[in-house]
């Protein structure tokens, strides 16, 4: 059944599908990918309404929805998070707000999202328990507080056995409901080291068996997170400061590996601020160099997208990549846009209003209707 299907808007072709039963039109769609199930709305107004019915959404596959991202308050300077719809009408069910989340949780800040699930850092009010990591749903309200690792997450202390200062403040989330329905969170361990911050050890949360495992860094070289993440295909994927690459590790701590961009830079070391992230199923990087916008496809290698300032010397960041579609997602001072690399369109989305200064300021969210969270208690 060819996309052109899907194109078709016409009273014949829905009159000639106009005696499938719901049942098998259930069926059909939901082998489709999310990109081609979006097209497939304009077969028919009953197929269109299928998709659209939030009983059948664990079923289908499901596409880039919004933007978390944090909002500087000027009046008190806090960083509260918001939410940026790219779809309309928005997902059904899906509270963006964390409404569901019980008062423990207060003050959490979003350390990432990951193909539905948010992860958040907490710290109980007026208590002296250190944080804690809480994951979620958006979409169907579960949630589930993490056991603690060996390193406490978010310190910034000196650590006597490292004899250095520790940074636990940086943690990236592991979920693909495609293979499996477990997940897993990675917190890096930091240490100081003549005034920068070298990863040193990779705490590793596997929903499967409960627990931690502390990995000390297989990297045959010193890594400087520059705090661009991804997951994609097993693995955590991050830039690396000083120096075009992506580092990476398995969800295990036993594949441990850098990959090399290729230098296009006019000062080759002028080099790791970098954006990661994927789409279709390929690792992309993104680095500022020119005036222009460039594309590289490659479908074995780094796709290199050039760079983020306009003529006129106003800033453009890499807000996100959509994950199933050439499309990527930039914001210069207060608007949000897109940029269809396809046909080379730029489209403003919204305004944003007091976007805040932090390292990770916007996080994709794709809505995930399936099941509770996995733990080793539900196996």
């Amino acid at each position: 059944m060819s996309s052109r299907l899907a194109a078709s808007r016409g009273t014949g072709m829905e009159a000639a599908y106009a005696y499938l039963p719901d049942d098998v039109v259930i069926e059909i769609l939901a082998r489709l990918p999310a990109k081609q199930l979006c097209r497939f709305k304009c077969v028919s107004r009953t197929w269109r309404r299928l998709i659209s019915d939030l009983a059948h959404s664990d079923r289908f596959a499901q596409t880039l929805s919004g933007l978390f991202y944090y909002r500087h308050r000027p009046h008190d300077g806090a960083h509260r998070p918001c939410f940026a719809g790219l779809r309309a009408p928005p997902p059904p069910g899906v509270d963006t707000a964390l409404s569901f989340l019980p008062p423990s949780c207060a003050g959490m800040e979003l350390l990432d999202s990951c193909n539905g699930l948010l992860l958040r850092s907490s710290r109980v009010p007026w208590s002296p328990r250190p944080r804690f990591y809480v994951v979620c749903n958006p979409a169907t309200g579960d949630w589930v507080t993490l056991p603690q690792p060996s390193h406490a997450p978010g310190e910034m202390c000196y650590d006597d056995a490292m004899m250095a200062d520790k940074n636990t403040c940086v943690a990236a989330l592991g979920f693909d409901p495609a293979t499996s329905l477990h997940f897993h969170v990675f917190q890096l361990v930091e240490k100081e080291d003549q005034f920068v911050e070298i990863v040193v050890a990779m705490e590793i949360y596997s929903s499967e068996t409960g627990k931690w495992i502390l990995k000390e860094s297989g990297w045959s070289k010193s890594i400087l997170c520059n705090l661009q993440m991804t997951y994609l295909n097993g693995f955590l994927h991050f830039g690396i400061i000083d120096d075009d690459a992506v580092a990476s590790v398995d969800t295990k701590g036993q594949t441990w590996r850098v990959t090399h961009v290729q230098q296009q830079r006019d000062d080759p070391d002028d080099g790791g601020d970098g954006f990661v992230g994927h789409s279709q199923g390929r690792l992309l990087y993104d680095h500022d160099d020119r005036w222009e916008w460039t594309l590289k496809h490659s479908v074995s290698k780094l796709d290199l997208i050039q760079p983020r300032k306009s003529p006129r010397g106003v800033y453009f960041g890499v807000a996100a990549i959509h994950p199933d579609d050439d499309l990527i997602y930039f914001y210069e001072q207060e608007r949000l846009m897109s940029y269809d690399m396809t046909h080379g369109i730029v489209h403003v989305i919204c305004t944003l209003r007091e976007v805040s200064p932090v390292h990770r300021p916007f996080l994709p969210y794709v809505p995930f209707y399936s099941g509770p969270l996995a733990s080793p208690s539900a196996d």
